[in-house]
C-alpha cells in the first residue's frame, strides 16, 4: 500500500516458532515427494534425505518440510505429524479433479476430527500435466473450497518437473504461520473480525490525542513513527487518505482520518498486503497472536500476607487520565465521562461487584479523584493483572511490571509496629441486623436503608483515609456475610490478606454476645494459623468519625498495633 512504510517497528516479542514445521499430505501419487525434494535443491525423482531443512524465506525462521506417507498402515504416524505441524500442506494432481474433491470430503474434514488448527495451503501439484479443460473447473472447486473451510489460506498450483511455483508454495505456508489472517478476517464475510476491529478502534482512539474524532497528519504520522520507526512524507499521507476514500466518503473529514477510514486502511492490508503491517500494528500496541493484549505481568510469588499496591508511576499516569477527561474541569468524572475514559476497553471494569458500588458518588453518579483512584486500589488489591489489563487499554506508556509493586509482609508489619503500605484491609464481621451494611454505607457516603437485605456474598467499600495532612491511605472494608464465616474458618490462610477484624453488633445484648463469639473463633483461628489480626469491637449505633478514628489507632500507618481482648 502506498504511503504506508513497513520498517524496523518496535513491536512486542511475538510467539515464534524455532522452525516452522511444514506437513506436507495428500492422497498417494498427487506430487508430496517430488515438491518437497525441488523445493530442497534436488531434481524432482532424486532419493533425498527425509524432512530437509530449508533456509527461510522470511523473518529469519528456518523451515522444516515434512512428507507423510499415504499407506493406510502409517495413518497414525501421518496424525502425528499433523497435530505437531505449524502449518499443512495439502496436495492434489491438477491432472486428477477426483483428488481435490478427496481434500473436501476426506483430508479437510479430518484436520478437523483431528483438532489440528493451523493454517493450510492447498497445492495442485503437476501443473504441466493438467489437460487446459479442466482449468476452469477445478478453480471454481478452489474457490468453494476456500468458502467452506476458513482454515485455507490460499490455494496455488505448481509443477516440481518444470519448477514452477514451488519455492511460493512453501513461503505461502511459512508466512501464513507467521502471519494469519484467520485471526485478523472473516473469510465468508470479508470483514474484519469483532475482536480485530476492537483491537484496531483501541488503537485509534490512544492515538487521536486531543480526542476530536479524527487522525490528524501529525497524529497520523506519530503514528507511523511508533509502529514503524519511519516518518511519512506529506505526499505519501495523501496517498493513504486517496486509498481508503476509495472505499467510503466518510473515510476522512476536514480534521483527518476518521476511524472508518483507519479500519478502511488495515482491512486494506489484508486484502491486497503486506499482511506483516496489521500485525506489526498490533504487536506493537501490545496484542499478541490472538489478537488479545499480551500476558500483563508475569506471576508474582508473593507470601499470603503480602498484597499488591499501584505504584506511584501507576498512579501518575491514572491523575493525569482523571484530568484529561475531566472535559469540564469540575474534579469530578461524571458517567459520560467515565464512559468515555473506557471505550478503549470493551467495556468498563467496574460493572459489576464488588467494584460497581464499593466507593463514594456524588448526587449524579459522578467519580471525585480519591473515589476514582479508591476503586483502581481496591480492583489492584483483588486482582492485580485485571488492573494492569485496563492500565494498558487506557494507554499506560510503561512497562506493566512497573504498574504495581508488592508490599511488605504483614507479619513483619506487625512486628515493627508500622506499615509502608498504602491500601489496608478491614474485615468487617458480625450477626444478622448488626449493622454491618450500614457501617459499609456510612464509610462511602451511602444512606442506609431501613430495608433489611442480607448480604450473602462478601461486599467492599472502600475510601480514602487521611492519617495527616501528607499521609493518606485507602481503607478497604470487606463485609463477610454470615455464611462466609465458615468458608473463611475453613482457609489456613484467609486472615494473612487482613489487617484489623472489626466486629458490629448493635445495642441488645444477644447482638453482643454474638460479635464476642465470632471474635473468639476468628482470634483463635488466627492464632492457629499464625496470621494473627488485631480486633476492634463497634457498636453499630456509633458515627463514622469514631469508628475512622477507632480504626487507625488499631491498624493504620505508624500507630502502635494492639489486639482486642
Amino acid at each position: 500500500m502506498a504511503g504506508v512504510k513497513a520498517s524496523s517497528s518496535k513491536s512486542i516479542q511475538r510467539r515464534r516458532p524455532p522452525i516452522v514445521r511444514i506437513v506436507v499430505a495428500g492422497d498417494s501419487q498427487t506430487g508430496k515427494s517430488s515438491l518437497i525434494h525441488v523445493a530442497a535443491g534436488y531434481k524432482a525423482g532424486t532419493r533425498v534425505f527425509k524432512n530437509p531443512v530449508l533456509p527461510p524465506y522470511c523473518d529469519a525462521i528456518p523451515i522444516k518440510l515434512i512428507d507423510t506417507s499415504s499407506r493406510l498402515e502409517d495413518k497414525d504416524i501421518v496424525d502425528d505429524e499433523l497435530k505437531q505441524a505449524d502449518s499443512v500442506v495439502l496436495t492434489y494432481a491438477c491432472d486428477r479433479p477426483q483428488t481435490l474433491q478427496n481434500l473436501t470430503t476426506i483430508w479437510l474434514p479430518h484436520l478437523c476430527r483431528l483438532k489440528v488448527k493451523v493454517p493450510v495451503i492447498v497445492v495442485g501439484c503437476k501443473l504441466d500435466l493438467q489437460d487446459e479443460n479442466q482449468q476452469v473447473s477445478l478453480g471454481q472447486m478452489m474457490s468453494q473450497l476456500m468458502q467452506q473451510f476458513c482454515e485455507i489460506e490460499a490455494c496455488i498450483q505448481c509443477s516440481a518437473y518444470s519448477s514452477i511455483q514451488v519455492s511460493d508454495v512453501f513461503f505461502l505456508a511459512q508466512k501464513a504461520t507467521l502471519y494469519p489472517t484467520a485471526p485478523l478476517v472473516d473469510k465468508e464475510s470479508k470483514t474484519l473480525k469483532l475482536r480485530c476491529a476492537w483491537a484496531l478502534k483501541q488503537i485509534f482512539i490512544l492515538c487521536d490525542r486531543d480526542r476530536d474524532g479524527s487522525l490528524s497528519d501529525a497524529e497520523l504520522n506519530d503514528f507511523q513513527v511508533q509502529c514503524f520507526n519511519a516518518p511519512l512524507q506529506p505526499h505519501e499521507i495523501l496517498d493513504v487518505k486517496k486509498a481508503v476514500q476509495k472505499k467510503s466518503s466518510i473515510s476522512v473529514n476536514e480534521r483527518g482520518l476518521t476511524l472508518t477510514g483507519f479500519l478502511h486502511l488495515h482491512a486494506l492490508f489484508i486484502e491486497k498486503g503486506p499482511i506483516e503491517t496489521i500485525w506489526t500494528v498490533l504487536n506493537n500496541f501490545g496484542y499478541n497472536d490472538d489478537v488479545k493484549l499480551d500476558d500483563f505481568i508475569p506471576p508474582m510469588k508473593r507470601a499470603p500476607d503480602q498484597s499488591v499496591e499501584l505504584t506511584n508511576q501507576a498512579i501518575g499516569f491514572l491523575v493525569k487520565i482523571f484530568d484529561e477527561f475531566d472535559g469540564d474541569s469540575d474534579k469530578v468524572l461524571q458517567p459520560r465521562e467515565l464512559e468515555e475514559l473506557f471505550c478503549t476497553a470493551l467495556e468498563s471494569p467496574w460493572i459489576e461487584n464488588p467494584y460497581k458500588d464499593a466507593v463514594e458518588r456524588n448526587a449524579f453518579g459522578g467519580l471525585s479523584l480519591d473515589a476514582f483512584l479508591s476503586k483502581w486500589a481496591l480492583m489492584t488489591l483483588l486482582n492485580p493483572t485485571f488492573s494492569v489489563e485496563y492500565l494498558k487499554y487506557m494507554g499506560y506508556p510503561g512497562d506493566p511490571s512497573s504498574a504495581i509493586c508488592l508490599t511488605r509482609r504483614r507479619r513483619v508489619d506487625r512486628k515493627k509496629q508500622c506499615s509502608e503500605r498504602n491500601v489496608l484491609q478491614c474485615f468487617i464481621f458480625g450477626p444478622m441486623k448488626a449493622g454491618k451494611s450500614a457501617l459499609l454505607n456510612s464509610f462511602i457516603g451511602r444512606p442506609s436503608s431501613d430495608v433489611h437485605n442480607p448480604t450473602n456474598k462478601d461486599r467492599y467499600a472502600v475510601n480514602v483515609v487521611d492519617i495527616s495532612k501528607e499521609n493518606k491511605k485507602y481503607l478497604v472494608l470487606r463485609e463477610i456475610s454470615e455464611g462466609g464465616v465458615t468458608e473463611l474458618l475453613a482457609n489456613k490462610e484467609s486472615l494473612a490478606s487482613c489487617d484489623i477484624a472489626v466486629f458490629v453488633h448493635d445495642r441488645s445484648d444477644n447482638s453482643s454476645w454474638k460479635a464476642s463469639e465470632l471474635l473468639l473463633k476468628i482470634a483463635g483461628h488466627g492464632e492457629d494459623t499464625g496470621f494473627q489480626v488485631p480486633c476492634l469491637i463497634v457498636a453499630a449505633e456509633e458515627d463514622q468519625d469514631s469508628f475512622t478514628m477507632a480504626v487507625k489507632e488499631v491498624g493504620i500507618g505508624d500507630v502502635v498495633f494492639y489486639s482486642w481482648g
